[in-house]
């Protein structure tokens, strides 16, 4: 890799000499383009000439010029040297390579064509034995692997395969079932949980289950000052007592009939005790948990997971996973990966047409909704009901739909029932006669969300503007948008996945709007919200959750935007093909025909 980057510089401080053109140089000039010795520039001369590259002919002695040819055109060089930087998974690096503006279209075109066959499924022979890698692009970086602190879908879905929680939830029957915990009961006050643990289970570093680390689990989110995800349920654990290696007590101070469910959410994945030897950073780049798959590698341009030989549930058919963070892929896809042979799968992609035949697509049974939330605790035009209500019908989801013109993108008015709905486009002159009525005097509102949502902001912005608000938008780190600085916000902008654990999601999101609602609504939301965590029904627990969205409606201060569903798109030649609860391919089943 080094003799193409001497390559490319002498190329570029030599911009006057074309290919064949011949060129007598002083050894003295290469030496001070190339910046070593006469006697490195004599092996590093010699090595091009070697590859084919250019042609040496030196000439001994002081003052004599030597006679160089080039052969090869720089931007071959470049391309080869973008492969070596992939191969050596350096693909930020390669993508920064064949980003120089110099290098045609038609070569850029080449490597992402050559990019887009390295991704996939490969097998090779290692010392007699099979080894099977799949090759698997991300959009999304990945900045956390702690599982109580993860913030994206790409994060969480890694946590997944390298950890394991007490208990699984199964979607089809909508029921938890075992999984480290082998069996549970609770008492007849419905706030005692006992679980009993399998025997044997071993985490990546060797360390065997034992329910220290299950109450270590439970204690360290306790102790964390940062708020995550169901934060609520771990402030109802009043203790937890351990009976034995195998069996331990989780007391609550009021019963939750959503408690099971938690603990099989991967916000609840089992740590070891010791987890934490290196420190809560290195934990999070670094894990260790019980789960199918072990971190080998992570840095900002990819992730390795390797087989857990030990897997209490099997051992996974595949032997490597790498995840590759490729910025903009479907932006690429559509550009320049015209074909997607070796991508044997892609989450959240939609299929070109020409590409659906040899495709097969998994839709994801999880949906996630965009929506709005008003806080009343900032003083300004949205205290007054008037102009909250005007401000509400402003929000026009079908031109919104218009504006996003993507592909498994509907509206929706309720969290609970989404059914697809096909509001008509309302009046702008009426909107506008609204917006004036209600008293509007044309103060600034501000919509805060995060910079993941910003293009959902902008298009709210656009919307609203032309129903004559004046918006501005924020955009503030998700770490502080987790805190107080939102609330200086009048408008925040969010989104929720409703998939296995939509109940705790809901519930979860009504206690954040707790946060910036007037008392009355407060209080009627924490009432039903405890009704709710009292309902041993699912479909009672679904009644008590849409009567505060209703509530929450009424008094307009929750808009849904809309809802958005994508499919995971996989080659006909992968087999086992299941999804977890975020929709994502579960990596332990995959297998391909040899």
């Amino acid at each position: 890799m080094k003799l193409a980057s001497h390559y490319i510089r002498l190329r570029e401080k030599l911009p006057h000499v074309g290919d064949g053109q011949e060129y007598e140089v002083m050894l003295d000039e290469i030496a001070a383009i190339l910046d070593c010795t006469h006697r490195n520039v004599t092996m590093i001369m010699q090595k091009m000439d070697m590859q084919g590259w250019l042609r040496w002919s030196p000439k001994k002695g002081r003052g004599n010029r030597s006679s160089l040819l080039f052969l090869t055109p720089k931007e071959d060089i470049l391309l080869l040297l973008a492969k070596e930087l992939v191969e050596r998974k350096d693909l930020r690096g390669a993508l920064e390579q064949m980003n120089i503006s110099s290098i045609p279209d038609s070569l850029k075109e080449h490597f992402h064509s050559w990019l887009s066959g390295y991704f996939g499924y490969s097998s090779e022979l290692r010392n007699s034995k099979r080894f099977d890698t799949l090759r698997f692009p991300i959009t999304q970086p990945i900045q956390t692997l702690d599982p109580a602190f993860t913030n994206f879908s790409a994060e969480a879905h890694l946590v997944n395969q390298l950890f394991d929680s007490l208990v699984s939830y199964n979607r089809l029957t909508q029921t938890v079932e075992p999984h480290l915990a082998h069996a549970w009961e609770t008492d007849i006050t419905r706030t005692a949980w006992t679980f009993y643990l399998r025997k044997g289970v071993l985490f990546h570093h060797g360390k065997e289950l034992a329910a220290e680390d299950i109450h270590y689990t439970l204690q360290r989110l306790q102790q964390s000052s940062a708020r995550s995800l169901y934060r609520w349920v771990i402030g109802q654990i009043a203790r937890v007592e351990i009976s034995d290696p195998l069996t331990l007590t989780v007391y609550l101070n009021e019963p939750n009939e959503l408690f099971p469910q938690f603990m099989s959410t991967n916000r609840a994945s089992i740590i070891p005790v010791d987890a934490y030897h290196q420190g809560e950073t290195a934990f999070s780049l670094t894990p260790i948990g019980t789960g199918p798959f072990k971190l080998t590698l992570h840095d900002t341009s990819m992730s390795i997971l390797d087989a857990f030989p030990a897997y209490f549930q099997g051992r996974a058919h595949l032997d490597r996973v790498e995840l590759w963070h490729v910025p903009n892929l479907q932006g690429q896809q559509k550009e320049r990966f015209r074909t997607l042979e070796s991508f044997q799968i892609i989450h959240n992609y939609q299929m070109p047409d020409a590409a659906q035949s040899e495709y097969k697509q998994v839709q994801q049974q999880g949906t996630t909704c965009k929506f709005i939330t008003f806080n009343l605790l900032k003083q300004g035009p949205l205290k007054d009901p008037a102009i909250r209500e005007a401000v509400y019908e402003a929000f026009d989801q079908a031109r919104l739909l218009k504006l996003i013109d993507g592909d498994a993108v509907y509206a929706a008015d309720s969290f609970i029932r989404h059914a697809p709905i096909h509001p008509p486009e309302k009046e702008l002159s009426h909107l506008r006669a609204r917006i004036k009525q209600s008293g509007y005097a044309g103060e600034r509102i501000v919509l805060c969300t995060i910079p993941h949502y910003e293009r959902d902001a902008l298009l709210v912005q656009t919307l609203l503007r032309e129903a004559g608000l004046a918006i501005e938008v924020q955009l503030l780190p998700v770490e502080e948008f987790k805190g107080e600085r939102r609330l200086q916000a009048d408008l925040l902008l969010f989104s929720i996945m409703l998939d296995n654990d939509a109940e705790l999601r809901l519930i979860d999101l009504y206690k954040s709007m707790q946060h910036h609602l007037e008392p009355a609504c407060k209080a009627a939301v924490e009432q039903f919200i405890a009704a709710a965590l009292r309902e041993p029904q699912r479909d009672g627990r679904a009644g008590l959750l849409h009567s505060i969205e209703r509530r929450l409606h009424d008094e307009h201060v929750l808009q849904l935007l809309y809802f958005k569903r994508l499919k995971t798109a996989f080659h006909a030649s992968v087999k086992g093909i299941t999804l977890d609860s975020l929709d994502w391919v579960q990596f332990k089943n995959i297998w391909f025909k040899p």
